[in-house]
């Protein structure tokens, strides 16, 4: 008798991880827009601009959140029929359509204001010019593999959309998320769980002559693994013994701190925050409609909600804004954190929602036939219910 397969919760919903996309997109837009001024700084501004230097931390937030809610839509998904294609669907859906959207708006641009910039119109924003690239680097951009199709094609990685080599390590993780769903549904977190094993042994011991850069097993996989250890612990391990799903957490942070005190931040540093963010949200679990039902934090849900437009618009506009203070010379440390950041963070705001609703939304929740209302629900974008706070 072949065995069943264990049915998903009734409620793997986490709303408040919407709060925690919108802080994790704002610090890397925040990130990408305080470039420092041309000379030394000291003192206060000098502080601030170390601390808005850390806004990279956004990135590794992302992917524990990624590896959180997508394990909760492909574990809805795993009891119905035909669930990979169902799952590579939505998944495709949700990602490529709008990124190939920016790539059309930064070329399209890029044609008709070349004459006007003098031909530096890719330079300003600190991409290749599209004329340089080959048929492999075409392909890796719109394929989103750019960040390890060179080890089988050979060149150089020449990305369109810099911030874009994240969404390729996103792309790996639901591949390989699908890829369990097709060959062990009822074997998922058990599959899941030994491929974090060989990642881990993988990176803590690598094999002489393996060069993984660019794929799932240089380590970045950890960071999503971490989100998956959270919902399983939420969603199948009684609250009482919760904490033991801690120990992994607390070993990579340890395993993490004789990074911390380098100036750069080296990939350890990334575990650190992914590891460390993973245990936050694992003990804010059950407040988590306390969190969202707070007035206060409804800016941030906002940004969350339309944080994958933000993402993607905020690169090409926080540096032509950048431009243009550059063209003035306003590159004074004042000058910077009282003009050019504000500036550079709300035009991106403005940018992003404007792309949201005109674009992204359009490829969200693509009909499924067949589906239960559970799972129709566990694989919806993250909405809070109505409540006083959303109807302001």
């Amino acid at each position: 008798m072949a065995q069943e397969i264990e049915p998903a919760p009734s409620s793997p919903r986490y709303e408040s991880l919407t709060l925690w996309r919108g802080v994790a997109c704002l610090s890397v837009v925040l990130f990408h827009s305080a470039r420092g001024p041309s000379r030394e700084i000291d003192g206060f501004s000098a502080a601030v601009f170390a601390i808005l230097g850390k806004g990279w931390i956004g990135v590794p937030l992302f992917f524990v959140i990624s590896g959180y809610c997508v394990t909760a839509s492909a574990d809805a998904l795993r009891s119905q029929p035909y669930s990979a294609k169902h799952f590579f669907w939505r998944r495709f859906r949700r990602i490529y359509p709008p990124y190939w959207a920016v790539i059309a708006i930064i070329l399209i641009c890029g044609y008709l204001l070349q004459s006007i910039f003098s031909g530096h119109f890719f330079q300003i924003l600190e991409v290749p010019n599209p004329r340089e690239l080959s048929a492999w680097q075409w392909f890796g951009n719109l394929s989103l593999t750019q960040t390890w199709l060179w080890h089988l094609t050979g060149g150089a990685e020449m990305k369109l959309l810099p911030p874009s080599w994240t969404l390729c390590y996103e792309e790996q993780f639901y591949f390989l998320v699908g890829l369990v769903l097709i060959l062990t549904r009822r074997l998922f977190f058990p599959s899941l769980a030994l491929l974090t094993l060989v990642v881990a042994i993988q990176y803590v011991f690598p094999q002489p002559g393996l060069y993984p850069e660019g794929l799932f097993l240089d380590g970045h996989w950890l960071m999503f693994a971490s989100g998956v250890l959270v919902y399983y612990a939420t969603n199948y391990v009684p609250a009482r013994k919760q904490i033991w799903f801690c120990v992994p957490l607390i070993t990579g942070i340890l395993c993490a701190v004789p990074e911390l005190r380098q100036f750069e931040h080296p990939v350890n540093q990334s575990y650190f925050a992914a590891f460390s963010f993973a245990l936050v949200i694992l003990a804010l679990k059950p407040w988590d409609q306390k969190l969202i039902s707070m007035t206060m934090l409804s800016p941030l849900y906002s940004c969350g909600e339309m944080c994958y437009s933000l993402y993607l618009v905020h690169w090409p506009v926080v540096l032509a804004v950048g431009h243009i203070f550059d063209l003035c010379g306003a590159d004074s440390s004042r000058t910077i954190l009282m003009f050019k950041i504000p500036l550079c963070v709300t035009t991106a705001l403005v940018a992003g929602g404007i792309f949201h609703r005109l674009i992204e939304r359009r490829f969200w929740n693509p009909r499924i036939k067949g589906l239960d209302s559970k799972a129709k629900r566990a694989v919806a974008p993250y909405r809070p219910e109505p409540s006083p706070r959303v109807e302001q």
